[in-house]
């Protein structure tokens, strides 16, 4: 009688013990659970804050593009300080600032000037491209491919590839024969793979020096190295350079300016339909931070008169 009672106090123990190791587990979880809210609230308030803060930079962007002098844009302006003015934007926010930086989307190469609306191909541009090709170390045949993918027709260049070639793809799709709508369609061309396009540790990658934001005409007083090399097979390395140089002590006002700069003179009337001292678009990268979160925009604007609009928007 004595062990049946001892085996219920037992019995009645265990259960004891088990509902007390249930009531703690459930707490644990419970508090546990509460944390992880918590956190997760506190992320998304911080994350909300960053891209804020970003947003924010955009808009000064904006205002610094809309106060700049619109008849010449050059490396000496506002805009293009913007990296060293976010340095000051962490004075704005309370535990938070931003960084980024404005491009001149006229500093670089428009594949969609390559070929007009009725699938006529501009020889300077095709010849500026190749030669761009060239100068980054990739292979200026790769440009006809560009060519068949642009024009409306379905004749195939030697190099290039029309429909036949991309409707037997493992994944098959038809070529655009007509403008790209972001740079990123250059990826679905034969022959312009990402080694072409991002680049490699041995050669600069082609997407860096193109655009789809711009009336097709390189800013003379933004373009880079390779892009001034890119203009004419009479520029050189040295004569590229003495542009940099020039255009540090003074930008071009107009086109004519490029004169002054010795050995241009020669080349001028080649390039003058190509080129041009000012912008009407920009991109801008902006990263807002605010603690230990991170939101990144990305935008293109076009200025018009005194004002901007967003053509492009991505936030991360």
């Amino acid at each position: 009688m004595i062990s049946g009672i001892n085996r219920e106090k037992g019995v009645a123990l265990v259960l004891t013990l088990l509902i007390l190791t249930l009531l703690i587990v459930t707490g644990l979880e419970l508090n546990r659970a509460m944390r992880v809210e918590a956190n997760m609230a506190g992320n998304f308030r911080d994350l909300t804050q960053a891209s804020y803060i970003a947003q924010s930079g955009v808009e000064i962007a904006r205002a610094l593009i809309q106060e700049d002098d619109p008849f010449y844009d050059a490396l000496e302006d506002r805009w293009a300080k913007f990296g060293v003015l976010s340095i000051f934007s962490s004075q704005l926010f309370n535990e938070g600032y931003f960084t980024g930086q404005i491009v001149d989307e006229s500093a670089k190469f428009n594949p969609n000037a390559l070929v007009d609306l009725y699938g006529n191909v501009d020889q300077k541009k095709k010849n500026q491209l190749e030669r761009l090709f060239s100068l980054l170390g990739h292979d200026p045949r790769k440009v006809e491919a560009i060519l068949d993918w642009l024009d409306p027709d379905d004749l195939k260049r030697p190099w290039g590839a029309e429909k036949e070639y991309y409707s037997n793809l493992k994944s098959p799709y038809a070529p655009k024969n007509g403008p790209l709508d972001s740079l990123g369609e250059l990826l679905l061309i034969k022959e312009v793979d990402s080694l072409v396009f991002y680049g490699t540790e041995e050669r600069e990658g082609l997407g860096k020096y193109l655009t789809i934001y711009s009336e097709g005409k390189i800013n003379i007083n933004t373009a880079s190295l390779p892009m001034l090399m890119s203009l004419s097979p009479r520029v050189d390395r040295s004569l590229a350079q003495a542009v940099l140089e020039y255009r540090q002590e003074k930008p071009f006002r107009k086109t004519e300016d490029l004169r002054a700069v010795p050995g241009w003179d020669q080349v001028y009337a080649e390039i003058s339909s190509e080129i041009t001292v000012k912008s009407s678009f920009f991109s801008c990268s902006l990263v807002g931070h605010y603690r230990d979160a991170r939101s990144v925009v990305q935008t293109v604007v076009k200025r018009e008169g005194g004002k901007t609009r967003i053509l492009f928007w991505k936030a991360a």
